[in-house]
């Protein structure tokens, strides 16, 4: 697949541009993805499923599942067992409880506490999750493999997923969400019983608002001639986040626009230099280099950025 090239690093420094009709999403929508030799395979990660390893079918090979309205490119055969596409019972069971935990941990917490306070809880924890959602992506985007503890295969997805971006829109989203909502029903479940009334609805809400992350992001990856119209209004108005958006993160060398469920703080998290500054502070403790600054084309930018 054609690489992304990007149209500038953070700080201001400028790289070489991709052309004109090549700019905002269309890195990431991929409309009109290339033809896939038969005979190539190509290994990539679909997030929403952090231990999916895909390859992609040659273009005109019979499709396993029902090709979904809004999914782009070719259908992905999974690799790594036990992960399909198809929507099963334990899934949707999955995304069900996660649903119900944190509507229970904002309610039973809401009894206790004004609406003023409530109000304020909800908006801290949007804002927590939007802000949560940018730290994770940074750090599953260029720290870890498939062998690191715990977050392995959460690495392996998100740094999958660049190659071939599509292959998310393929999933359903109680596919696409059910593995991050086994965590986070537990833990608002516990939040909501082991922490005060203003942070267990907070938590609550920051801890569903990873599920919905990952659910914005797929919709990113859908463009908008396939998109339900709630969609495309959700993202026009700025309440989810959009394919322009994430768009400006698909692009060489990754290092920047890291927040999927508004993508209203990437802004602000670009211009303030805080993901460079966490990249210096880890490479001076551990001599690790983050992925961006690896980036054949504008890594050295990055960490040139990063370091001074």
């Amino acid at each position: 697949m054609k690489q992304c090239v990007a149209l500038r690093t953070p700080g201001g420094l400028r790289l070489r541009r991709r052309p004109a009709t090549a700019r905002a999403a269309a890195a990431v929508l991929d409309e009109t993805p290339l033809a896939v030799d038969a005979a190539a395979a190509v290994d990539v990660a679909a997030v929403g499923a952090p231990d999916a390893a895909v390859a992609v079918v040659p273009v005109g090979a019979p499709a396993k599942i029902r090709r979904r309205p809004e999914a782009q490119g070719p259908v992905p055969t999974l690799a790594l067992p036990g992960d399909t596409l198809n929507d099963e019972a334990h899934m949707a069971l999955a995304v069900g409880t996660s649903c119900l935990a944190s509507l229970w941990g904002l309610l039973h917490n809401a009894q206790y506490v004004s609406p003023t306070t409530t109000a304020c809880a909800v908006v801290a924890g949007l804002v927590g999750a939007e802000l949560f959602s940018g730290v994770f992506h940074w750090a599953t985007d260029n720290y870890g493999s498939i062998n690191t503890p715990v977050f392995g295969q959460a690495c392996a997805a998100f740094q999958g997923h660049h190659g071939a971006p599509w292959t998310i829109t393929h999933r359903s989203t109680i596919n696409n969400v059910h593995k991050i909502s086994r965590a986070t029903g537990v833990l608002s479940l516990l939040a909501g019983v082991l922490l005060k009334p203003f942070h267990a609805i907070a938590a609550s809400v920051l801890l569903f608002g990873q599920v919905c992350a990952q659910e914005a992001h797929r919709w990113s990856h859908v463009p908008p001639s396939s998109q339900p119209k709630f969609i495309r209004r959700l993202q026009t108005s700025g309440l989810l986040l959009s394919s322009v958006e994430h768009g400006k993160h698909h692009r060489s060398p990754y290092a920047e626009h890291y927040c999927i469920l508004f993508g209203g703080l990437n802004a602000l998290l670009d211009r303030s230099g805080v993901f460079r500054w966490m990249e210096r502070r880890v490479f001076r403790f551990n001599g690790v280099e983050p992925n961006s600054w690896k980036d054949p084309i504008g890594g050295p930018a990055v960490r040139a950025q990063a370091l001074r």
